[in-house]
């Protein structure tokens, strides 16, 4: 499979594509191809010196997409926007996975979700002819980029199309200790995006780090 991670860059970027690059051909997504192309190549640096082939490439948003089945929007709420419709020509068919948080920052952090409720949900009004599923929100960066490390979390998978979550269900099964579960339609997203800010105020209110979702 073809994976695009837009805003691939960051932490969570590196994390999901060093995982995910044992069995797939992911693409870098970046504004600045350089910044995207150099981070490729140190994903793929640090998993060839673990004695594993991959093929990770950078390349624009927009050509990482054009290439992808699959396609991770991993920025900041306040650029998704502006990037959708960047991508508007170029997203056919793809999965679009949204790991966004719409939320800010007064003395602690808040959800502040759109209009229709939650990020994923606007997203696919924006992009009405592609399949959106919103994942990943809680897991830690930190952990994820950790390719020594079992997680041992909870992924909430939610999406209005059935093939579509089965797709997300089963990349996430390759992360190993990490269990997928059905969190229903799309809608139920704004529950899981509102996790994100909470864990964050928990985990600095108790002097902890790293807290992401595990459901007993």
């Amino acid at each position: 499979m073809k994976i695009a991670i837009l805003g691939g860059t960051g932490r969570i970027g590196e994390g999901l594509a060093c995982r995910w690059a044992l069995r797939h051909e992911i693409y870098v997504g970046s504004r600045d191809v350089d910044k995207a192309k150099n981070a490729a190549c140190g994903y793929s640096c640090q998993l060839t010196d673990r004695g594993i082939e991959c093929r990770i490439d950078g390349a624009s948003n927009k050509e990482a997409v054009e290439k992808a089945d699959v396609a991770v929007l991993s920025v900041p709420y306040e650029a998704a926007f502006e990037l959708i419709e960047c991508l508007r020509p170029v997203l056919k068919n793809q999965i679009v996975i949204s790991l966004i948080v719409p939320m800010k920052k007064n003395k602690w952090f808040e959800y502040t979700p759109p209009e229709e409720g939650c990020a994923a949900l606007h997203i696919q009004h924006l992009i009405p002819e592609v399949k959106v599923v919103s994942a990943y929100h809680n897991l830690s960066y930190r952990k994820l980029c950790n390719l020594d490390l079992e997680i041992e979390g909870d992924v909430v998978i939610c999406g209005d199309d059935v093939d579509a979550k089965h797709v997300v269900t089963e990349l996430t099964r390759e992360i190993r200790r990490v269990r997928p579960l059905d969190g229903g339609h799309l809608s139920e997203s704004r529950m899981i995006e509102s996790l994100t800010p909470f864990l964050i105020n928990m985990a600095t209110r108790n002097g902890l780090s790293d807290l992401g979702v595990k459901f007993v």
